[in-house]
């Protein structure tokens, strides 16, 4: 029968013995019960010993079975790990269940295999299981229990199905145990709560950005409670805030003062002070609630200190609402343990406060409206992998690149058996000192916080490498103060966003109190606050913009030592700080201003000091330039080294006035934004000068986005959006002046960094200069940067000044759920653009083809880093290449005019010399190439060689027609006919792909027509043109509406893209409309074609324009016969703009010019073949490849290559996956959240696949 979750709810809400158990799987689940035990005879100590009892096979369902094992003491992971993965041997396929001794707690457990190894040499054997449990017991909410067991009902797995497979009940006991569906359900039915509160706060105050803060700083003090409560701090009760509410409602006080009376002195006093005052008499009838609010920890500021949203009177909290509040919290079980990468428990851990967070900040002051902050959650996986490749990375740097393998054996060790192996092999090396002492001073920065992640992410595997190493070393440490160390010494964390800083707070107070094992009366004695202050270590400002009086304070990288006296002076600073953090009695600063102030003197003085020391440095060099030497023959001439003393001169004149502007900034100075060099003085102008790692996932904001992240969006304008984006490339050419050639006293750089750039780039660069020589840098962010224009400037400075270790894409899924992005994850070393050092490096480029959580093994990344060829294996594929290489595939010489008329014939020619000296580099694709290009591709590019030219070689190409106002300028023709419109100033277009009903175009099909003008108003009196001037005049009345890049209400002769043209806003310049007769699709779906017509037309951006140099029929028909070639989508595939994230690829028009095409003058041309393709649909790519004129054409392009039938078939294959997974990816992450697909066929004619229409949209 089917189970009703009353019924299951009653029977776990009262589980106390196995015969509940079985009553459960019985007449609830539907499960045949055994009740047959399990020796342990053969079984080895980890496993045996753990167990009160031999385990139970208590139920079944064909080879689906269901154990239970009675543990002889308290529930804990590890034993019931050691246990499972020995029944999983003869029981691979099933559900455990272990109880503690007394079987008062339960864990409901599912094993999911999240990856196996091939045998072989060198490979691992072992299978990496991924352990979910539920929890059940008297301190326990039982709705997502009772929700998620309930799904495990055999009647309800086996609906509509003849027979259940084992396979399948194990599927379905997966689902059941999805952590990622709970805390969707919980992030879902957050955001209703809130909504409504803000709404609620906004109707009482009409403050609409304080109701947001406030709204999301209250639930996140109550979600704090329920974790901590879970420690039984609070009046020793797991359940404290529903006695602590059912209290108050007893009381029978006056209404809608339970916020005011009660939780405030919860808050502002029981929390943030040791004790309460004794008057507050709302309490003197509940002696259990009075003594909990006394003896409540004495948790320190931040979170529950008393700050200026709460200080805004004018509103109440009404007991209603918060009822609201509290009954959405109740529902879900909290755990205080985040999880680990191969544990995990459904239930609401501190990741969701993250989740939460960095989910709803882009809803900034709006309700409904994603905001522009560009920050989305990355998930625990990527962030466990980055941070060990990270670690790893540093380890190496330090310690030796020669033991790198064993360091990936120790920090990607994450099952017990797997660290103790690797513990013996460091052992064995004598390594664990080394090791220890470099973890212990090591600085790990996440430059955009956020909420604190891929800090929690490192603190989890900085404290398991501590546990190891004590181990190994004899030493012992308390849990608590050990990583209340680590947070002090090691993490730092920098973001815009104040409130983020105060997540990211929130969730490493959570981190550390989990291991704090106090009792009540311990904490209520203690006298030292139990949680530290994170005020230096998680600091508030902006990353890449500190200015002060106009003038750029970025972190400034100095060559020239320090005296002693200040040296010891930062020493001192660090010690001190460290104390503030710990909130010792015997420390210098009571308040972080006067730390602050001592880092401000501190900064001061090392200024000045390096004034003196330019100063002296530039007499020096002056004298040393004015100095003559003495040849063999006794006559005189300038000393050899004059150049070089000239340009250092130069370095140190300009470092000394942008140093005295810096002192005249901060000289009447007393508060200050964020700055690095000050913010973070001991870390860079201590012994490492930098930090030891820099990590994260910068927000992602594009290029016409991106304003001052400190101004509310009412504020944000043109103009300063325009100022911030300067200041931003500023900062940036200061931090890599030689790179930039940078001068500072002109303000002037040398090379400008892509005005397109999207912020993300910004982030890359200025997280390279925060580095320590020996640095370690790991970024997740968009792949754009790979393929795209703006992409080149990060690419060659890369390639000259760092070393590209690892670029990493995965096949199988994209990383944000709520971003329309793909994403990358990039391992540098710390950068030196003194040399082009990096030219001499190798780069890796590597793509998984599995989730990343089946690579989470030290002999994948041993076998990446082995690799000095294309690889492939089943888990991925790695493309190793010199940077050398990689810099001159993507540089182009200068060309200069041709000499004669013969050498004119035979095109332009190319300066001669060393490519490096001569050449320009102006990017690449290496997405396209490195990543995603299949083993084909080498093969064409090889047989290829003297057949395959760039479409730019033979055509000029060009993006289709930019009108400005597309309202005003495209005009169907029975529109045109209303209004008298003559032809005289109207042009056929190709307005939108929706028309191009097959690949051979018929002018006489083209309705859409574009308004072209070029005549004055007064020339179109004299011309008699009366509709045309009627429509202009008409026009000049007409505003804009709200569109992609343009605002409302703007009037059309106003708009900035038309203003200027002459004779009028109305006249599209003639290039714009010039018509031609081949075209190429601008944005690519899953089908594609190459459209032609014999008499020229013109396109709107939809297409490219292509104009093909020889001007006549047949050459024009050649042409589109290469272009329409499965070849030609292999290459798009390829080497197109695959960041849309919807499916969807941009082909730009640069990439267009360095399209590869088979050379249309080696085609014989069949006319009869091409016409009859012309004249059909052109369908979806795995249907499109089985037609017989596709094949026909393709034929005869593949028989100009020489490509076998192996070979053959191979483009075909590579096509369909390059196409498949770009849609697969797009839609990866859940099949009811895909991205809009919209099935468009039927009114498309095959051709447009989906795309948003706001991608062409230009006004």
């Amino acid at each position: 029968m089917r189970n009703s979750k009353e019924s299951v709810s009653k029977i776990i809400g009262n589980l106390q013995s196995v015969d509940g158990l079985k009553e459960l799987l019985r007449s609830q689940l539907n499960y045949d019960l055994i009740n047959l035990p399990i020796s342990r005879q053969d079984w080895p100590e980890g496993a045996a010993a753990p167990l009160a009892e031999d385990p139970l096979l208590l139920a079944s369902q064909e080879d689906f079975h269901i154990i239970y094992g009675r543990l002889n003491g308290d529930l804990k992971i590890t034993p019931e790990r050691n246990v499972v993965n020995r029944l999983l041997r003869e029981h691979p396929y099933a559900l455990f269940i272990f109880s503690d001794y007394k079987q008062r707690n339960w864990h409901f457990v599912n094993v999911k295999l999240a990856a196996e190894r091939d045998e072989g040499k060198n490979r691992d054997t072992k299978r990496r299981r991924l352990f979910r449990r539920i929890t059940v017991g008297p301190d326990e909410r039982l709705r997502t229990a009772t929700d998620q067991l309930s799904k495990l009902d055999l009647e309800l797995i086996s609906k509509e199905k003849l027979f259940i497979s084992p396979l399948d009940i194990q599927q379905a006991h997966d689902n059941a145990f999805d952590v990622e569906k709970v805390t969707d359900k919980f992030f879902n039915d957050y955001k209703k709560v809130i909504k409504e509160f803000k709404t609620d706060l906004i109707q009482q105050t009409d403050d609409l950005a304080w109701a947001n803060e406030y709204a999301l700083q209250f639930l996140n003090r109550l979600m704090f409670l329920y974790f901590i409560q879970r420690k039984r701090w609070l009046g020793d009760s797991p359940k404290f805030m529903e006695d602590f509410w059912k209290g108050y409602q007893d009381a029978g006080q006056a209404q809608n003062t339970f916020f005011d009376k009660w939780l405030r002195v919860l808050f502002f006093e029981a929390l943030t002070k040791p004790g309460i005052h004794g008057g507050h008499t709302q309490f003197l009838n509940f002696n259990e609630i009075r003594e909990a609010l006394a003896l409540a920890p004495f948790l320190n500021g931040g979170l529950f200190q008393e700050n200026g949203l709460d200080r805004k009177t004018g509103f109440t909290l009404s007991d209603r609402r918060f009822e609201q509040i509290f009954t959405f919290l109740e529902r879900y079980n909290f755990t205080i343990a985040e999880d680990s990468p191969l544990d995990q428990e459904v239930a609401v851990d501190p990741e969701m406060i993250g989740k939460v967070y960095e989910s709803l900040v882009n809803v900034s002051t709006e309700l409904d409206t994603r905001g522009d902050a560009g920050i989305f959650y990355t998930p625990r996986t990527e962030i466990d992998l980055m941070c060990r490749l990270a670690l790893v990375d540093n380890l190496a740097n330090h310690l030796g690149e020669d033991k790198k393998n064993l360091f990936y054996e120790l920090v990607f060790a994450l099952v017990p058996d797997e660290k103790e192996e690797a513990d013996q092999k460091i052992t064995a090396a004598q390594l664990w000192g080394p090791i220890e002492q470099h973890l212990q001073s090591l600085t790990v920065l996440d430059p955009a916080c956020g909420s604190g992640s891929f800090l929690v992410g490192m603190l989890h595997i900085l404290d398991d490498l501590h546990v190891r190493a004590c181990r190994q070393l004899g030493k012992v440490e308390d849990p608590y103060e050990r990583k209340k160390r680590i947070i002090g010494q090691n993490l730092y964390g920098v973001d815009v966003m104040e409130w983020a800083c105060r997540v990211a707070e929130l969730r490493l107070w959570l981190a550390l109190i989990i291991d704090a094992d106090f009792t009540r009366e311990d904490l209520h004695v203690r006298t030292e606050p139990l949680l530290p202050n994170f005020t230096f270590n998680i600091r508030p400002g902006d990353s890449l913009v500190q200015e002060v009086g106009g003038i750029n304070l970025g972190h400034r990288r100095f060559t020239l030592e320090i005296p002693q006296a200040l040296k010891a002076r930062i020493t001192r600073l660090k010690t001190e700080k460290l104390k503030f953090y710990r909130n010792e009695a015997a420390r210098q600063f009571l308040t972080a201003d006067q730390a602050k102030q001592e880092e401000l003197r501190l900064f001061r003085d090392i200024l000045e000091q390096r004034r003196i020391d330019l100063q002296n440095r530039a007499a020096q060099l002056r004298q040393m330039m004015a100095g003559m030497q003495i040849r063999l023959d006794g006559t005189m001439e300038a000393a050899p080294k004059r150049e070089e003393w000239a340009r250092e001169l130069e370095e140190v004149t300009a470092s000394l006035e942008d140093l005295k502007q810096a002192q005249a900034a901060l000289r009447d100075k007393t508060e200050l934004p964020f700055v690095w060099d000050i913010a973070f003085v001991e870390i860079f102008e201590g012994e490492g000068h930098g930090f030891d790692l820099v990590i994260g996932n910068p927000p992602y904001v594009r290029q016409e986005n991106i304003s001052d992240p400190t101004l509310p969006r009412e504020m944000v304008t043109t103009e300063n959006k325009k100022l911030y984006k300067a200041k931003l490339a500023r900062s940036v050419y200061q931090a890599f002046p030689r790179f930039f050639k940078y001068k500072a006293q002109a303000g002037t750089p040398g090379r400008k960094l892509d005005a397109k750039s999207d912020l993300y780039i910004y982030f890359y660069l200025h997280g390279l200069s925060l580095l320590n020589r020996q640095g370690s840098f790991c970024f997740i962010t968009s792949n754009s940067w790979l393929d795209v224009g703006y992409g080149k400037d990060l690419q060659e400075f890369l390639l000259r000044h760092a070393h590209i270790k690892f670029i990493m894409d995965n096949r199988a899924g994209r990383s944000f759920a709520a971003a329309d992005v793909n994403t990358s994850i990039a391992l540098f070393p710390a950068p030196n653009d003194r040399t082009d050092w990096g030219l001499r490096q190798k780069a890796r480029f590597v793509m998984f083809q599995v989730p990343f959580e089946e690579i989470m093994s030290p002999v994948i990344f041993e076998e990446i880093e082995e690799a000095h060829e294309r690889v492939m294996k089943q888990e991925y594929r790695i493309f190793p290449t010199p940077q050398k290489e990689l810099w001159e595939e993507g540089a182009e010489a200068p060309e200069v005019e041709p000499e004669d008329e013969t050498s004119q014939k035979k095109g332009v020619k190319l300066q001669s010399g060393p490519l490096i000296k001569i050449a320009h580099y102006v990017g690449d694709k290496w997405g396209g190439k490195y990543l995603r290009a299949p083993e084909i591709l080498y093969v064409i590019l090889a047989k290829g060689k003297d057949k395959l030219i760039r479409l730019r070689d033979i055509t000029d190409v060009r993006p289709g027609c930019y009108t400005g106002i597309n309202d005003f300028f495209y005009i169907n023709k029975t529109q045109a006919r209303e209004l008298g419109i003559e032809d005289e100033v109207l042009r056929p277009i190709i307005r939108t792909p929706r028309e191009v009903l097959y690949p051979s175009l018929d002018s006489g099909n083209i309705q859409n027509m574009v308004f072209y003008c070029p005549y004055s108003k007064g020339e179109l009196k004299k011309r008699g043109l009366k509709g045309a001037l009627e429509y202009i005049n008409w026009g000049e009345n007409q505003v804009t509406r709200k569109r992609q890049k343009t605002s409302a209400g703007i009037p059309w002769p106003k708009v900035e893209t038309v203003r200027r043209r002459n004779p009028g806003w109305w006249a599209i310049p003639k290039l714009n409309i010039t018509p031609s007769r081949n075209f190429l699709l601008y944005v690519i779906g899953e089908r594609f074609l190459a459209p032609w017509i014999n008499n020229s037309i013109t396109s709107d951006r939809c297409f490219h324009r292509i104009f093909y140099r020889k001007e006549n029929e047949v050459d024009s028909k050649k042409l589109a016969f290469s272009i329409n070639s499965t070849l030609t989508f292999l290459f798009i595939s390829l080497f197109g703009r695959g960041n849309l994230g919807q499916g969807a690829q941009k082909y730009e028009t640069a990439d267009a010019k360095k399209l590869f095409i088979i050379n249309p003058d080696s085609i014989q041309l069949n006319e009869n073949l091409l016409a009859k393709f012309g004249r059909r649909t052109v369908l979806p790519i795995s249907e499109e490849l089985n037609q017989p004129d596709r094949k026909e054409i393709d034929s005869v392009i593949f028989e100009i290559l020489g490509l076998t039938h192996g070979e053959r078939e191979d483009v075909y294959e590579a096509v369909i996956n390059l196409v498949g997974a770009r849609l697969e990816k797009a839609t990866s992450l859940k099949p009811n959240d895909r991205i809009k697909r919209v099935k468009a066929a039927e009114k498309t004619m095959g051709i447009w696949s989906e795309i948003p229409e706001e991608i062409f949209e230009e006004d």
